[in-house]
């Protein structure tokens, strides 16, 4: 036998060998080896997924079994009833407590321990309406009827008159019926811009002069006057402002009435 028959066969020539044995070709017995390994790499994941959902399914089936505890059954009612609450008072807006407040009822005084009778706190007065301090009507001279009639319809406060009607309303015994019509009916640019202002129109002082001669010579039955009306406007501003009024006023028996006003 020779030597060569006598050494022990390497791991390569022993692989060798088994593939001649069994002709089996190298690059198929490779295949097969990643195809094994691959499938025990899927078999592995399957049953580490079933392990979880068994786990899963088995802890959720016990905790359907167990009887609730009262404790955890009361925290249950508690949380429902504050989720109802929340819920009523977000549609209903009231997200504030109500308080309920009582006036201080009167109670007799008592004439032996020298109490005092309870009453409650005066309430604030509402501010006082421009009518509440008119002047006399005096409708006896061109220049009273004219100075009555600057300081009633240019005092104008807004919140408590409302609207301009109520200025010609006020002014009305200084003026012909006609006038007072024609002011009612028409829109007035210094109220407009009273309002724009937020202001009140306080009247400080009037004048009445003599008015343009290209508007009329006195006589018996008509007297034209220039009305000078300085007032002082409190509003978002603070200022002074000076109105100039050409007004004719028309006799009637011993009356002076504002017939026709140019400058409103």
């Amino acid at each position: 036998m020779a030597d060569d028959d006598k050494k022990p066969r390497t791991p390569a020539e022993f692989r060798e060998l088994l593939r001649e044995v069994y002709e089996v070709p190298e690059v198929e017995e490779e295949g097969k080896r990643r195809q094994r390994r691959k499938a025990r790499r899927q078999a592995r994941r399957t049953a580490k997924t079933n392990r979880k959902t068994t786990m899963k399914e088995a802890l959720e089936d016990e905790r359907a079994k167990e009887p609730m505890n009262p404790a955890g059954a009361a925290l249950i009612i508690v949380v429902i009833l504050a989720l109802g609450f929340g819920a009523t008072k977000w549609i209903t807006g009231d997200d504030k407590g109500q308080s309920v407040s009582t006036a201080p009822s009167s109670a007799p005084a008592d004439p032996a321990g020298g109490g005092t009778t309870a009453s409650s706190p005066p309430s604030p007065s509402a501010s006082p309406s421009p009518s509440a301090s008119l002047p006399v009507v005096d409708l006896s001279a061109p220049e009273k009827t004219a100075e009555g009639w600057g300081r009633v319809y240019m005092t104008r406060n807004p919140p408590v008159d409302r609207k301009h009607e109520t200025v010609v309303e006020r002014a009305a015994p200084w003026m012909t019926e006609a006038l007072a019509r024609n002011l009612a009916g028409t829109r007035d640019s210094l109220w407009d811009n009273l309002i724009s202002n937020g202001g009140v129109s306080t009247v400080t002082g009037v004048e009445v002069g003599k008015a343009d001669e290209k508007l009329g010579i006195d006589t018996p039955l008509r007297a034209w006057r220039e009305v000078k009306v300085k007032t002082v406007i409190e509003g978002y501003k603070k200022y002074d402002k000076t109105y100039v009024f050409q007004a004719e006023m028309t006799r009637d028996g011993d009356q002076w009435r504002v017939s026709r006003v140019l400058g409103v």
